[in-house]
């Protein structure tokens, strides 16, 4: 059973040098090979900003050419002016931990030696998971975004029947190529293109789209190395599809109740779901507390959140939150049974929201967003400070911030999706 110590600050220097520069690439491996976002984010380390805390990410502009001819007694020019812009990253501190017992079977990672396996598996996928939602919530926060449908203009707005419409392949594309966007370029590819990164679901609804021109991945990789999740070509657009552009109970609120007790990790799930899996921990509560599960119906998502918008859907910024699938509405009771256990705790009053699911697709002509490091993700193997010196701890830190800095260079759409 898996300790969770909740206090300490002792920092480690228990790896050799050579070591933690070794585990430190391991991690920038699995993050490139299993990232879908921050791939597209260019790249600013500046080390020097570990002490300030703050990098000043720098472009210079283009010139302005006159045209006007020349006299043929000219003999200064007035020259063309040169001029820059810049953004300001603050660098925040990002990290998260896992603690396991000496008894827990997923201590083997460590007492057989093999510290890779973990850097490259469940802490490895931790960092994976942190680093992209933030590279998504910069990516989405652009100027430059369109919502499905008739006359929407916010994302609450959004129906389910909201369908991304094929269309707006081609105005995106048309609305990068008229800002002059020079379009994203693959490893070995020759020339650059346009890639669209969405949901698995939007792929989907082109696919079967009316007179849809959908090519398949597989019948133009011959000539292109792929992207990491590639999966085909629309009017000349790269498709990319990862869920973490599905975000559930994001649009128009249907339902909302409220916690009414707090609710601890490992709390909610049923005891065996699908027929087929036992889940959570023996002696663990099987629900969470509600003020009303009226409504609420088995086999729909609900997101668990602490804040909420104008419109009372969540929140992209908010870390607490998590989404689970009903599996029960006990009858009589104020009560849900989940899908999987809470991996985080939740307060009295947290939202219990079920809302439409928005779907984002991302048109990409270039690095929108810039990753600014100040201290790479890098492993720690942390000391025992425990009473019995039995929790194993195993982190990753990182001194950096995802921030937009070219919004020009993306396109944003948000629909709803088809849910046969």
């Amino acid at each position: 059973m898996a300790v969770a110590y909740e206090t300490g600050a002792l920092w480690s220097t228990t790896l050799p040098e050579g070591q933690r520069d070794y585990y430190e690439q391991l991690l920038l491996e699995t993050l490139r090979t299993k990232s879908i976002l921050v791939p597209f984010c260019a790249v600013k380390e500046d080390f020097r900003a570990r002490d300030t805390g703050v990098i000043i990410y720098t472009e210079v502009m283009d010139t302005e050419p006159n045209w006007n001819a020349l006299s043929e007694t000219g003999i200064w020019l007035t020259g063309a002016h040169l001029d820059s812009r810049s953004v300001q990253i603050g660098l925040e501190i990002h990290g998260d931990v896992i603690k396991i017992s000496d008894y827990n079977e997923l201590t083997n990672f460590w007492a057989n030696g093999d510290l890779r396996g973990l850097v490259r598996g469940k802490l490895g996928q931790n960092m994976v998971d942190y680093l992209d939602i933030l590279a998504r919530n910069a990516f989405l926060s652009s100027p430059y975004k369109t919502y499905a449908g008739t006359a929407n203009t916010k994302r609450t707005e959004l129906a389910q029947t909201d369908l991304f419409d094929t269309d707006l392949v081609d105005l995106m594309r048309v609305h990068l190529e008229e800002r002059e966007i020079p379009g994203v370029i693959n490893v070995q590819d020759q020339a650059p293109a346009i890639v669209c990164v969405t949901t698995p679901r939007v792929c989907h609804d082109i696919r079967t789209a009316a007179g849809s021109k959908w090519i398949e991945a597989q019948e133009y990789a011959g000539s292109v190395r792929l992207f990491t999740g590639e999966v085909g070509s629309w009017g000349g657009v790269r498709f990319i599809k990862t869920n973490r552009l599905m975000l559930r109970n994001y649009g128009e609120v249907s339902l909302q109740t409220t916690l009414t007790a707090p609710t601890v990790v490992g709390q909610g799930a049923a005891a065996t779901v699908d027929t087929v899996y036992s889940v959570g921990q023996t002696g663990s509560t099987r629900t969470i507390p509600v003020a009303s599960s009226a409504g609420f119906v088995a086999g729909e998502y609900i997101t668990i959140h602490d804040t909420r918008g104008a419109d009372d859907e969540p929140l992209a910024s908010d870390g607490t939150q998590e989404t689970r699938r009903i599996v029960e509405v006990p009858g009589g009771a104020v009560t849900l049974v989940l899908d999987k256990p809470l991996m985080k705790p939740h307060d009295t009053g947290d939202y219990v929201t079920r809302g439409v699911t928005v779907h984002a697709s991302i048109f990409m002509g270039g690095p929108a967003v810039v990753y600014g490091i100040g201290e790479r993700p890098h492993p720690l193997v942390l000391p025992k400070i425990d009473d019995l010196a039995m929790v194993q701890r195993f982190s990753w830190r990182a001194f950096c911030k995802m921030q937009m800095f070219r919004p020009e260079y993306i396109e944003v759409v948000e629909s709803g999706g088809t849910v046969n």
